[in-house]
């Protein structure tokens, strides 16, 4: 309540109280006309002081209200401008994410060279046509050997030297994954194809010339390359077909011929799965033998790993790599799988000698595969004499699973291994993990451990670490006298390779 208020209530019943005295003293007022006067107006008097005092209540409100409503809608002003401002700086975020996603999606985060998607959305736009792709050799063993660091740092200065390479020439570069890069031509490029063979060819020579080296270490490298002309959109997928075909004639260069490539690939895989089948219904799925000799304690027994042939009716040999990709497209992988299970415990009894074959993931995966795999082992009295070789360790993606087999197929008696180990990081896992008897170091480290020390400062401390965990070292790729005086120093158990024999049918093997 403030002062005026306070004062016009003062004012208000101090003359009341004056008038009520008056009216009260017959000595002084003896007019009844008089007194009612006085009354009515007392009372006049007080209703106009009543509604004085509430006006002035109103008006205060009033002005309170308005106050408030200032002071509101300076908030609403303060709020809207802080509300702009957020607005601003979350458009601005989502500007900023926006370029780093798609950065992200069409750039390679290593080499900043566009990568695959970008190539693969461009072909849908730009008239492509011309491609090259290339590929670093051996670049899984380089990395496995020289450590993923410096991994990044060949796939790092190999962008550098693409693009000096097609610097002013009107071309695209791509790290298209991995160690896969593409150049590419637009269809306004002035380049004919026989420059820009010539110049491919020229990138792929001066690659291999090139002084690289990291940290005093020079590194040998070399790159493969395929070519396409025509597909636009399938540009890449057959550039892809002659790059291996490249890698698979063990060429550095190879051209896509589109009509004829299409049919003869189309033709070999048909001709593959037509002979698998018939091989199957033939029973001409065999096994050839590699002998694994010790070579640390001569008087353990030579192994023999079991590796699977088709033999045609005229006597050919096919080799694996010729449709074992077929018959994982065409879903019988698993029979191949059962075949060489008979073949190996077939010959492991006859001739009581110690064998092994190989166990694919996907195999360990397949239920129908296991329900097999282990009832023929119940009905088998040399368990002893197996060892079952995990392949395909990069593709543990079940753990567990894996755990389970290897523990069971200790239960049956039978002993485990792992092969390629060392062929990447996820193996030293395996090897701490899984119950192994042996594990067979990968041919990317054994193929050149006379020449590199890296590859053999890396096999030492394999062998090292197996031995304290009472693992057998088998050397996979032992193809001259050095590498085998190199490991027989180091101090593995086991040799493999063409030095040490090639594959045969066993009765060859057991009789030389």
């Amino acid at each position: 309540m403030n002062i005026r208020t306070r004062t016009y209530i003062t004012i208000a019943f101090s003359f009341i109280l004056i008038a009520s005295v008056l009216i009260l003293s017959q000595d002084t007022i003896d007019s009844n006309f008089s007194k009612t006067a006085l009354i009515t107006f007392l009372i006049i008097f007080t209703f106009i002081v009543y509604y004085a005092y509430t006006f002035n209540i109103s008006h205060n409100i009033l002005k309170l209200h308005l106050k408030e409503a200032q002071a509101g809608e300076k908030r609403q002003e303060n709020l809207q401008k802080q509300l702009l401002k957020h607005n601003q700086n979350l458009e601005n975020e989502i500007s900023i994410k926006n370029r780093e996603l798609h950065t992200k999606r069409y750039t390679n985060i290593l080499t900043s060279l566009p990568n695959r998607s970008r190539l693969l959305e461009e072909s849908t736009i730009i008239k492509f046509n011309k491609m090259a792709l290339l590929n670093i050799d051996n670049f899984k063993a380089l990395n496995d050997i020289y450590g993923e660091e410096v991994g990044n740092v060949i796939l790092k200065i190999t962008a550098v030297f693409l693009q000096k390479k097609i610097e002013n020439k009107n071309l695209l570069l791509y790290h298209i994954g991995g160690d896969e890069f593409a150049i590419v031509a637009k269809e306004d490029n002035k380049l004919t194809q026989e420059i820009f063979i010539a110049m491919i060819e020229t990138i792929l020579q001066e690659y291999k010339d090139e002084n690289f080296s990291y940290r005093g270490d020079k590194l040998n490298l070399m790159m493969s390359s395929g070519i396409a002309f025509s597909g636009r959109k399938k540009m890449l997928a057959y550039a892809d077909m002659a790059l291996k075909n490249a890698k698979k004639r063990n060429i550095h260069l190879s051209i896509f011929e589109h009509e004829k490539e299409l049919e003869k690939l189309h033709q070999e895989d048909i001709d593959s799965h037509q002979n698998l089948i018939n091989a199957l219904d033939n029973d001409n799925i065999i096994s050839y033998f590699q002998p694994i000799v010790p070579i640390k304690d001569l008087s353990k027994p030579i192994k023999y790993e079991s590796l699977v042939r088709i033999e045609q009716d005229n006597g050919n040999i096919i080799q694996p790599i010729n449709f074992l990709d077929v018959a994982r497209t065409n879903r019988i992988y698993d029979k191949i799988t059962k075949a060489v299970l008979i073949n190996t415990l077939a010959v492991a009894s006859k001739h009581l000698i110690p064998c092994s074959l190989n166990i694919s993931f996907s195999d360990i995966e397949n239920e129908l595969t296991m329900q097999m795999f282990f009832t023929t082992l119940e009905n088998y009295k040399h368990n002893d004499l197996i060892t079952i070789e995990l392949l395909e360790t990069e593709d543990f993606t079940n753990y567990e699973t894996v755990y389970n087999f290897c523990v069971k197929v200790h239960n049956h008696g039978l002993k485990i291994a792992l092969d390629d180990f060392g062929s990447g990081y996820s193996n030293f896992t395996h090897i701490l993990n899984l119950p192994l008897d042996y594990i067979k170091i990968d041919a990317s480290l054994i193929s050149n451990i006379d020449k590199d020390k890296n590859s053999r400062l890396m096999v030492e401390t394999i062998v090292e670490l197996a031995h304290k965990l009472d693992v057998e070292t088998i050397a996979e790729f032992v193809s001259s006298q050095e590498i085998l005086d190199v490991i027989k120093e180091i101090g593995i158990d086991y040799a493999q390779g063409f030095h040490i024999g090639k594959p045969e049918r066993i009765e060859n093997l057991l009789s030389a």
